[in-house]
């Protein structure tokens, strides 16, 4: 049973490396508004939290396979507890990423571009807020609605980056700042594809079926 009990706390600690990311990463995206360089300094002093967090739950991962060798679905899911951990600690990257970019982009954007750039967010941050509850949950049907979501996220990014780059209000902006939009919308992009991660490992702890490279939901 101490395995077991060990295995719990593990996915109650990925629950709060998620909850704490989560936060950042809705902070990330409001900074794109205003109020970017405070945000930033904010961030960066919780990033290293998250490192030390992430840095907890892969000793506990290891330690759980040394002392205990969990086999079939136990052991799945302290490998994808791995993968999980690892993919939370770069969401935290890409959304400190955004608040960087906000600095220059200085919450001055023509409408359509905030519109759209707004939009995107707001999938990603639903993205990885069901993406949490369907891991608390140990919900793979929830996991594959999540990962419908991405190719929506690619399109954005294709709308932002060509309304940056070849619209005329876009070029209006000047380079450096139509740069910083493209960037922050290919960060929440990024994002996206990390949370698709996260719900395809769920789908395998659950159901042991793999989605990646071509797999079927």
């Amino acid at each position: 049973m101490k395995g077991k009990e060990e295995i719990q706390n593990l996915l109650q600690m990925i629950s709060s490396m998620a909850d704490e990311v989560n936060s950042i990463l809705v902070k990330a995206i409001k900074s794109l508004q205003g109020n970017a360089k405070q945000t930033l300094k904010e961030l960066e002093e919780r990033d290293e939290f998250i490192d030390r967090l992430e840095n907890e739950i892969d000793s506990k991962c290891l330690r759980i396979l040394a002392l205990y060798q969990p086999e079939a679905d136990d052991l799945r899911t302290v490998i994808m507890a791995l993968k999980i951990n690892n993919d939370l600690e770069r969401i935290g990257d890409h959304s400190i990423n955004i608040a960087e970019r906000a600095v220059t982009i200085d919450a001055s954007l023509p409408e359509t571009i905030s519109k759209k750039l707004t939009y995107m967010g707001s999938i990603v941050k639903s993205m990885l807020s069901d993406v949490i509850t369907a891991f608390i949950a140990k919900d793979s049907a929830s996991a594959k609605s999540v990962m419908a979501k991405d190719d929506e996220i690619d399109d954005l990014l294709k709308e932002i980056v060509s309304l940056a780059i070849f619209d005329e209000e876009g070029k209006a902006m000047g380079r450096e700042k139509a740069l910083a939009i493209t960037s922050a919308a290919r960060e929440l992009e990024r994002i996206a594809d990390l949370i698709t991660n996260i719900c395809e490992d769920i789908v395998y702890m659950e159901e042991g079926i793999t989605l990646k490279h071509g797999g079927k939901m």
